[in-house]
């Protein structure tokens, strides 16, 4: 009969998985990694454990299947917590499976005997410790709960004494659970309130990233002629050249002169942790769409369908007429129109003071420029990500992967690196700023380690911009927040990638050039300006700029 470890490794054969992320300790993620290699899954040392889950839930957002993390007790599991959190805010199925000592031990001592449970509680949908008699309902249980709505991290614990008791060897094909059908009537009453508002700005959110609602989406805003805007995670759901793209909506200041003009809002699978916190247009009436409730969110909903997203969508086409009947001809080109206007506005204020450095809008254009249509971005938090959302163009689902609610620092390189193991032969450009860097040197030589042909922009001006201008908002003195020189190409080619520094448009043009088709990770540290930041920021979410 089949070990514990084992029976893990042959459900998640029989899951589809090929690869676990993590970091060995010395207790059952040895049983685990060794069982998990006589099934032919792959084990990817990281060495920081927040970026292990960053890496395995980009994996498990990309593959709509839970991506594994594997972590060493006590002070592993606490290491996880930040790309832990970044998952279950930003929706992605994600299994985390940590060793813990046995029960013997515990006993005996407490060292590493952190309450795992209580360390990512907070972060997790639920969790559930291990024991061999349970170990196939367990896993059943876990994996489907990662899939059900909204989507996010479970947590197993795998005590040591548990590892190698025998258990069942052969676990089912684990079944999705699916969200209910849109109830006819329900359609009905959203139908008749978006038909008596006529012009209607469609905001479509995360919930939309799948490739079913994303058509269904398209499909949709073709036949009522709406301009759309898409949260930064939903980027692509419509492609951004498409008439109808309207841009980015976080819920600030910017957009708020397209909604000024639009009689009401239909909001598809927006979850509050892509929103600013700050209230919607007072008395705009908002129609919801979703698979999932949500709790405090900044507007009210005059109408709410919870079902099955693509049902849903499918439904309320046919029950509402096409945009040509309402005289909205006009209406439909207004998305392109503020898209434009929005962009002139952003390029203007981000050009800055002085001649230093390249305009930080600049930079993302001359990359949408040389890289394929088909390239997935990676984002890193921080201000220069203002800049990529708005002037980096994407054309599908899930082309452009950003951290969400939590905004965690280093999340661009990990998730770069997780994109090019699942799709190897597309481009994969990662955009961070030097302080982001700094936090992803480990990942960096994960990625020269295994020759993944993927290309990284450094944002470079020395400074933890976004906190620089919160400080300069609140007149505060500038402590805290400067870097200090580095040799970002020098530190690259030390870990065994390729590195290289630009400052005028023609240098970044040539290196980008380059890289797109090397062989092995390319860094490029370009110096910009960041004296437009500030402005750029408050267009977007106003003066306070929080």
């Amino acid at each position: 009969m089949a070990t514990t470890a084992e029976a893990i490794a042959a459900f998640l054969v029989g899951a589809g998985v090929r690869r676990i992320y993590g970091m060995p300790g010395g207790g059952s993620t040895l049983d685990v990694i060794e069982a998990a290699r006589q099934r032919q899954i792959e084990f990817l040392l990281v060495h920081q454990e927040a970026d292990a889950a960053l890496m395995a839930a980009t994996e498990g957002d990309l593959l709509d299947r839970p991506g594994v993390c594997l972590l060493p007790m006590g002070p592993g599991v606490a290491s996880a917590g930040g790309g832990v959190a970044q998952a279950y805010l930003d929706r992605a199925p994600l299994l985390v499976l940590s060793e813990r000592s046995s029960r013997t031990s515990l006993r005996l001592a407490p060292r590493q005997g952190l309450d795992h449970g209580r360390l990512l509680g907070a972060a997790v949908k639920d969790a559930a410790t291990i024991t061999a008699p349970r170990t196939e309902r367990l896993l059943r249980w876990a994996w489907n709960e990662a899939l059900t709505s909204p989507r996010g991290p479970v947590h197993l614990d795998l005590p040591a004494d548990e590892a190698n008791r025998p258990a069942r060897r052969h676990a089912p094909r684990p079944a999705r659970s699916r969200p209910s059908e849109p109830s006819p009537s329900a359609i009905r009453a959203a139908a008749r309130l978006l038909a008596r508002r006529g012009r209607a700005v469609v905001i479509a959110g995360l919930g939309c990233r799948g490739a079913r609602p994303a058509r269904a989406l398209q499909e949709l805003v073709e036949h009522l002629g709406s301009p759309v805007l898409t949260t930064s995670r939903a980027k692509g759901v419509i492609p951004e050249d498409h008439p109808l793209a309207a841009g980015i909506f976080a819920g600030g200041r910017l957009e708020e002169e397209l909604l000024s003009k639009a009689d009401g809002v239909l909001a598809v699978g927006v979850d509050p942790v892509e929103l600013l916190p700050r209230p919607w247009k007072a008395g705009l009436p908002v129609v919801a769409l979703g698979e999932y409730r949500v709790g405090h969110r900044p507007y009210e909903a005059a109408h709410e369908v919870i079902a099955d997203l693509p049902a849903a969508l499918e439904a309320l086409r046919e029950a509402l007429p096409p945009g040509g009947g309402w005289g909205l001809a006009e209406w439909a080109g207004r998305g392109g129109e503020f898209k434009t206007r929005a962009r002139s506005l952003l390029a203007e204020a981000g050009t800055g003071r002085g001649r230093a450095g390249l305009p930080p809008h600049r930079v993302v254009e001359i990359a949408r420029e040389v890289f394929p249509r088909q390239t997935v971005a990676t984002v890193d938090s921080g201000t220069h990500a203002l800049a990529v959302a708005e002037f980096w163009e994407t054309y599908e689902p899930k082309g452009y992967l950003c951290p969400g609610g939590l905004a965690v620092t280093g999340y661009a390189l990990p998730a770069a690196i997780a994109a090019k193991l699942v799709a190897p032969d597309r481009p994969v450009l990662a955009f961070l700023g030097d302080g982001g860097f700094l936090r992803s040197v480990g990942a960096l030589a994960i990625a020269a380690w295994q020759r993944l042909a993927l290309v990284a922009i450094v944002f470079v001006d020395a400074s933890l911009s976004f906190s620089r201008i919160q400080q300069e908002q609140r007149r505060y003195a500038p402590v805290g927040v400067s870097l200090g020189a580095m040799d970002i190409p020098k530190l690259a080619e030390s870990l065994g990638a390729l590195g290289t520094e630009a400052e005028t448009e023609e240098e970044l043009r040539s290196a980008l050039k380059d890289a797109v088709g090397t062989t092995q990770p390319a860094i490029i540290a370009v110096r910009v300006r960041p004296t437009g930041y500030r402005r750029m920021l408050e267009i977007l979410r106003g003066k306070g700029g929080g």
